[in-house]
């Protein structure tokens, strides 16, 4: 019998073993790190021969992480995960048997019957509402089996497991939504600011690909006269293939377009329906593109991989074909416009709303330069900027960007200029407080393809501070006389697109000499003739050239560096810069 002293040395020793292993799960940076790290851990402490560790999703019913182990074969369509779930619920969330044979597993392929006779325990764990974690690990044939302490040693490092894991899956979920908004918000711009239909649809197309991903796609129209779709914009097909045009109801597409709902096609050679036009298609997804309750037109991606489109992959493309039913309607309302020559009238009058909204002179304030510039476009966007003087030692400065152009850009640009004073005129209000009441504002009033992005911040010359909000702006540019420049980003997403939207401050303090430059996107995305765009770093460079002159040479030098780069042509976007610097 061995002495106690020499027994609890040893569960000292294991139990410091399992920390360490718990710290390399936590400290795990990827899939491939933490797959590894729970197997090796996993089989190594709790003295098993096998082990599989897998995590499933309870919303789309898939396997979504798992480790490497052999002896495991997992469930692999919807329905198998969702009768695996069902079982799980109906265990306890720990099971041990005596031999791993015994186990009434659910699935076809079993744990290494053919191989392994041991002891076996099962643990399983709902970690919340989205995510289930499970561990099965079986001992060899002969082998003792898991000792009380061995049994908790295995659960705590298959518990520890899960929480790893489901970190890692929503930190992937969290980047992928921010991934998937900045491809639908980069689409929004480039459909505010162009008529080309063509463009904008091979733009929408291309993107779609970083969201969901297709071997094959094309965007039909509508054709009305000939009761068919017809191929506007393409991508993944033979170019020998005739040009893709389907009579309503006529393969996916057309049955999309009849019936105005999106349909999910998991396995084309299952669906009558298909009409081939590539031999690599396993599965489809077509999404009616819709104006109002009216079908105009019908988005359709293919894969080579059999049950590759799900729900959320429905509700991406859906995005996607609203963003192009806004720029299929925009062509044609502008070409609509053209024709009856009521469009120079329509910017005519948006130019007067915008002009009406902006300072008319540049407040003066004790201890600060201000110089401001602002040239519209051609064609009447959305800057917007303001001063809010408080007091001889505060200061409120503004600058934001509407979507769009024309009438809609300028009455958006009244209802967020309304909003921003409502409170911006009280200094009590922090600036994220403010865009907060804007963006609730704008969200109630607008519709969902109108926003826009709002840099506020408030100077105190007291305190030496400027405090800032930046929802989705082009970060200003803090250039101190050390010649250090610091971007104020500091804030959260847009406005006027999210309900729930959640903003903060940032706060840097100013010295003398210290130089803050604010500006719209129209100043460093212009491009020249080799389609280079001017870019902030080019716009750091033009202010640390003259730091040290008065803000209206620091103005003059930025714009003058800005034209000669970009060269000749007119304006295709509003261009906007305050310049403000603290005095001693």
């Amino acid at each position: 019998m061995l002495d106690s002293t020499v027994v609890e040395a040893h569960s000292d020793i294991l139990w410091h073993r399992v920390v360490d292993g718990l710290t390399r799960m936590t400290a795990a940076t990827g899939e491939a790190d933490l797959s590894a790290a729970i197997e090796e851990i996993s089989l190594e402490l709790s003295g098993a021969e096998a082990c599989r560790f897998f995590m499933v999703d309870c919303v789309s019913n898939r396997i979504v992480f798992e480790t490497t182990g052999r002896y495991l074969v997992l469930p692999d369509t919807e329905r198998e995960v969702e009768a695996l779930l069902d079982w799980l619920r109906s265990q306890p969330s720990t099971r041990l048997v005596e031999d791993v044979r015994q186990l009434d597993w659910p699935l076809q392929a079993a744990f290494g019957r053919d191989v392994l006779t041991g002891q076996a325990v099962l643990f399983h764990h709902q970690i919340d509402e989205r995510f289930h974690c499970v561990l099965l690990a079986a001992m060899a044939s002969g082998e003792t089996g898991f000792d009380p302490e061995r049994l908790e040693v295995t659960i705590s490092l298959a518990r520890h497991a899960g929480y790893a894991v489901t970190r890692l899956l929503h930190f992937k979920l969290a980047r992928r939504e921010m991934i998937h908004r900045t491809a639908l918000y980069e689409v929004g711009k480039r459909i505010s600011s162009s008529l080309d239909l063509s463009e904008v649809l091979n733009l929408i197309i291309d993107a779609l690909q970083t969201v969901v991903p297709y071997d094959a796609a094309v965007i039909f129209l509508l054709d009305e006269d000939e009761n068919a779709v017809v191929e506007q914009t393409i991508r993944g097909y033979s170019p020998d293939l005739d040009a893709i045009n389907l009579k309503m109801g006529e393969g996916i597409s057309g049955s999309a377009a009849e019936t105005g709902r999106a349909i999910i096609v998991p396995d084309v050679s299952l669906d009558d329906r298909y009409v081939q036009h590539r031999p690599g298609t396993k599965s489809e997804m077509a999404v009616p593109m819709l104006s109002g309750n009216q079908v105009i037109g019908v988005f359709n991606i293919e894969n080579d991989r059999a049950n590759a489109y799900d729900d959320e992959a429905q509700s991406l493309l859906e995005a996607f074909a609203s963003q192009a039913s806004i720029a299929i309607q925009n062509a044609r309302l502008f070409d609509d416009a053209r024709r009856s020559r009521l469009l120079d009238r329509e910017l005519e009058v948006a130019g007067e709303i915008q002009r009406a909204l902006l300072p008319r002179a540049v407040p003066e304030v004790r201890g600060l330069s201000l110089a401001a510039f602002s040239e519209p476009s051609r064609e009447v966007g959305g800057d917007f900027y303001d001063f809010i003087p408080f007091s001889d030692k505060q200061l409120g400065v503004a600058v934001g960007d509407v979507v769009g152009k024309g009438i809609p850009a300028a009455l958006t640009m009244a209802s967020l200029y309304t909003s921003f004073h409502e409170f911006a005129n009280y200094y009590v209000y922090l600036p994220s407080y403010v865009i907060g009441h804007v963006n609730e504002v704008l969200y109630e009033v607008t519709s969902a393809d109108r926003f826009a992005t709002l840099f506020y911040g408030i100077v105190n010359l007291q305190e030496n501070t400027f405090v800032y909000c930046n929802a989705g702006h082009p970060p200003p540019l803090l250039c101190r006389k050390s010649g250090e420049t610091v971007n104020l980003h500091a804030g959260g997403l847009i406005v006027g697109s999210f309900e729930d939207a959640s903003f903060e401050d940032g706060r840097v303090y100013l010295d003398d000499g210290d130089v803050v430059v604010l500006y719209s996107d129209g100043l460093i995305e212009k491009s020249n003739l080799e389609d280079e765009i001017f870019g902030i770093e080019r716009l750091e460079q033009a202010i640390k050239d003259c730091h040290d002159c008065p803000v209206e040479e620091i103005r003059d030098h930025v714009i003058a560096v800005w034209r000669a780069f970009v060269g000749g042509g007119g304006q295709d976007d509003d261009t906007t810069m305050i310049v403000v610097k603290k005095e001693s």
